[in-house]
């Protein structure tokens, strides 16, 4: 794989056979050539890559996330910036309190369960 398009679903053996970094720097140079303004790309290429690794490996309540908030109206990069946020916030929460209180892997799928299109754009 020599480039990667946030509009389409990279093929899940070929995106998982690459190393990690590669990943990355594919989404980092994506949103260079797109010209997306970020606070830190490389965090974001990051988040947005383990969205991909998810989606990569088949996780129901991530594909079921991005199909129902394509079906809501965002486009595949927006709904994958969707839930890497989603799961951002859920990380920085982990961080922030006690560890043994929650299940971090439940609060963030209830956090995919919970998320629409409505609620996104409120904190976009």
């Amino acid at each position: 794989m020599k480039k990667y398009d946030a509009l389409k679903e990279p093929v899940p053996r070929e995106w998982l056979e690459l190393d990690e970094q590669e990943r990355v720097g594919l989404i980092a140079d994506y949103h260079t050539r797109k010209r997306v303004d970020l606070p830190s790309r490389m965090m974001h290429a990051v988040f947005h890559a383990a969205v991909e690794n998810q989606l990569a490996e088949g996780m129901p309540v991530v594909r079921e996330t991005l199909s129902r908030l394509m079906r809501e109206g965002l486009d595949r990069h927006e709904a994958i910036h969707a839930i890497g946020s989603a799961l951002a916030e859920c990380v920085w929460g982990t961080l922030q309190r006690d560890s043994s209180a929650d299940d971090p892997n439940e609060v963030y799928l209830r956090t995919l369960r919970d998320l629409t299109l409505a609620e996104w754009s409120k904190k976009a």
